[in-house]
């Protein structure tokens, strides 16, 4: 997922990121099964980054329930800053599928 989507609009951007994993999955002949995660964040004491961790996850959660796809493990890394700067918000998604015999 690129992290600007998630910056611009964190909420969009989870979907994207969810979205982007179940097109690689279908483009290769499987039905998405469920999605593991790594949630990679700044501080989540300053608002902005915990609303963008909200939202992100709240844009996830609501692609996965379009999908049928539950999220089956995952990590999150919060605190990733340099110089008190937050990296950009940043979700990987990976997506389990099942190809049909």
């Amino acid at each position: 997922c690129n992290a600007r989507y998630l910056y611009l609009d964190p909420e969009v951007g989870g979907k994207i990121a969810v979205a982007e994993a179940a097109r690689n999955v279908i483009c290769s002949g499987a039905r998405p099964l469920a999605i593991t995660d790594c949630l990679n964040f700044g501080n989540p004491e300053k608002p902005e980054i915990f609303w963008q961790l909200e939202k992100a996850t709240d844009g996830m959660s609501d692609a996965c329930n379009v999908l049928s796809t539950p999220v089956i493990g995952g990590n999150v890394s919060l605190y990733n800053e340099t110089n008190g700067e937050a990296v950009y918000p940043t979700p990987v998604v990976g997506m389990v599928g099942l190809i049909e015999d």
